[in-house]
């Protein structure tokens, strides 16, 4: 199209195209939503079946108390032990933590 062309024709040139992307649309639209089967009911049920999933897992699911803490003191001086149970294999670190006050 050039920029010489009438003004009627450029407007009608642009209707044309937005005809076309519809008619494409329309067209996948038919594709995702027809047939025994439609990918939309499949993606539908997928999503469905994850969230049951993870909300049933979410609902059961407990955070374990990791830590011990045990204080003793004596004399004025006061010391706190805390011990990790929970391992970190990705971070591994001596699980004693001694303290004293």
């Amino acid at each position: 199209m050039s920029m010489n062309a009438p003004m009627s024709l450029r407007r009608r040139m642009r209707g044309q195209s937005l005809i076309e992307y519809l008619v494409v649309l329309m067209v996948g639209v038919l594709v995702l939503v027809t047939g025994d089967d439609p990918p939309i009911q499949k993606l539908a049920a997928a999503i469905q079946n994850y969230y049951t999933d993870y909300s049933y897992a979410i609902s059961i699911s407990s955070m374990p108390n990791c830590f011990i803490t045990k204080s003793a003191g004596a004399a004025g001086v006061s010391a706190t032990v805390t011990v990790d149970k929970c391992l970190d294999l990705k971070k591994p670190d001596w699980p004693v933590d001694v303290s004293f006050n």
